[in-house]
């Protein structure tokens, strides 16, 4: 009997150290979301000894480290991330993961060298323009954050879903307008001009425009791309959305449908989907097995590379 414990230790242990770092890092996610953030920090700190993370995954464990009361080792990941790049002072600011650190002595000097860090990253930019953009991007994600809370608490079908919907829609084609009028005069801004959310800004709303719009506008955004000024996911999302709306086979697998009556999603059809997660790796995209975890979707197809 002990012999076979001993066994079970054993291959428990190669299990866990078998991890990969993407791996751990997807548990940490998950486990965060749960509200386990005790295992979550745990599973970033395991991701953390096998490479280092990057700022936002830096940041994510230092809100499970707070969260789960141990201010040291937040504190540790909070400057990890500010010295992997993290500039985002107002998320910081207001974030409530980290309050439990405000009243330490080592906040305000994390907040200092933020700003300072921010203030030179940005100091060649359009600045009014980046403010726009990025009031553009707060207008196009508010409306959609509670869309799924209005849906529970009054029923998909109902009329203050449907007058939910009408607001909608009447947003987006203002912030099209808006969008449209900014590309006229200035093209498709890149990260180093305005920064990377309010470049993000004119892919979110050109991807929920209409087709029309989409084909319009996505050469430039290719061109961003190439230039190494837009994130290639981004031309990634809106090329799948264009197959999509065409009846076409999608590239990427990132377009799927949810239907709200049970529950159940799927996956729009894809091209060689043998190959898909090579494709996304290409583009900057994680494997679409992870990706399709947030609808629930097992991805049962064999992936190969050519």
């Amino acid at each position: 009997m002990k012999q076979l414990f001993v066994l079970l230790l054993i291959f428990s242990t190669f299990s866990l150290t078998a991890q990969t770092f993407e791996e751990l890092i997807q548990t940490g996610n998950q486990q965060y979301s749960d509200g386990n953030f005790e295992a979550s920090a745990l599973s970033y700190e395991q991701a953390f000894e096998l490479q280092e993370g990057n700022a936002s995954q830096y940041y994510n464990a230092a809100c499970s480290w707070a969260l789960a009361g141990n201010t040291d080792k937040a504190t540790i990941h909070l400057i990890l991330s500010v010295d992997k790049g993290w500039l985002n002072l107002a998320h910081m600011e207001r974030d409530p993961d980290l309050e439990s650190l405000h009243d330490l002595p080592t906040w305000a000097p994390i907040l200092a060298t933020v700003a300072e860090k921010k203030a030179e990253y940005e100091k060649d930019f359009d600045l009014p323009l980046k403010a726009q953009l990025e009031e553009i991007y707060m207008k196009d994600q508010t409306l959609r954050s509670i869309h799924e809370e209005i849906t529970k608490k009054f029923g998909y079908d109902s009329p203050e879903k449907d007058y939910f919907n009408t607001i909608w829609t009447q947003e987006d084609s203002l912030l099209l307008l808006e969008c449209e009028d900014i590309i006229e005069k200035h093209g498709w801004v890149g990260r180093s001009q305005v920064g990377g959310k309010a470049n993000t800004a004119l892919f979110l709303v050109i991807q929920h425009a209409s087709l029309e719009a989409q084909e319009k506008y996505i050469p430039l955004l290719q061109a961003s791309v190439e230039a190494g000024e837009s994130s290639g996911s981004h031309l990634a999302l809106m090329q799948d959305r264009i197959l999509m709306r065409k009846d076409q086979p999608q590239i990427y697998g990132s377009q799927v449908s949810y239907n709200q009556e049970t529950g159940e999603g799927s996956v729009f059809e894809i091209q060689d989907p043998e190959y898909v997660n090579q494709r996304r790796k290409a583009i900057g995209l994680g494997p679409i097995e992870d990706y399709l975890k947030n609808w629930n979707i097992e991805w049962t197809v064999p992936q190969k590379e050519k």
